[in-house]
């Protein structure tokens, strides 16, 4: 390490941390189901009452998808393959059916903890017009970055075309007997979705509340 560490940095690593979480969409029980410990020790982190050791600091890292450097200093790592800070696209929502294109001529957005690839774009997340609609983990309004080239994992939110042409958000769970679950969380029963139903469009990296287009 070439970069120098202070108490200061250390003290907000609990900010850093909780942002990081929320950003992917994740539960305090969801972060600690990953690294094998309690949602109470992940609290703790992100209260500021303890530090995680180094090999929970490397887990967290793939996890949310940043590194050691940021965590500890809140600064990003200047290396060439680094594309942290490379801005993508802004499409609208309703133009983001499976299969478009982005259109020459955009506005865009700089994602803040995720490493998109090419392929990836930003959207601003609408809300469903169902009748009974429930808010998922993520606010409506938020902009999304979100990446068809990345294979979403446990947990995470994607954007989903169903048959009927409807855009909406939806998370990827796990049954007992380990077999992929796509639950719809932007609706009134948060059902299963078929998977001869729909169209994935891609995994959503992050969300920005106050997301700004340039």
């Amino acid at each position: 390490m070439n970069w120098q560490v202070t108490t200061y940095h250390w003290q907000m690593l609990n900010e850093r941390l909780k942002n990081l979480r929320l950003a992917k969409g994740l539960t305090l029980q969801q972060v600690g189901d990953v690294l094998g410990i309690s949602k109470v020790s992940v609290s703790t982190w992100e209260s500021g009452k303890t530090n995680p050791d180094g090999k929970r600091l490397e887990k967290l890292v793939d996890l949310y998808g940043t590194s050691i450097k940021y965590l500890i200093t809140g600064v990003e790592d200047d290396l060439p393959n680094n594309n942290t800070h490379e801005k993508v696209p802004f499409c609208q929502w309703e133009t983001i059916k499976f299969g478009f294109t982005v259109p020459k001529e955009s506005s865009w957005i700089k994602p803040l903890h995720c490493k998109p690839s090419k392929s990836a774009f930003a959207t601003r997340y609408t809300a469903s017009s169902a009748l009974g609609w429930q808010a998922p983990g993520i606010p409506a309004g938020s902009i999304l970055i979100v990446d068809p080239g990345i294979q979403a994992g446990t947990g995470d939110y994607l954007i989903v075309e169903i048959a009927s042409g409807e855009l909406l958000i939806a998370k990827l769970s796990v049954t007992p007997d380990n077999k992929k679950l796509l639950l719809r969380v932007d609706s009134l029963n948060f059902k299963p979705i078929s998977q001869v139903k729909y169209k994935t469009i891609g995994t959503v990296l992050e969300w920005q509340m106050s997301g700004k287009l340039k």
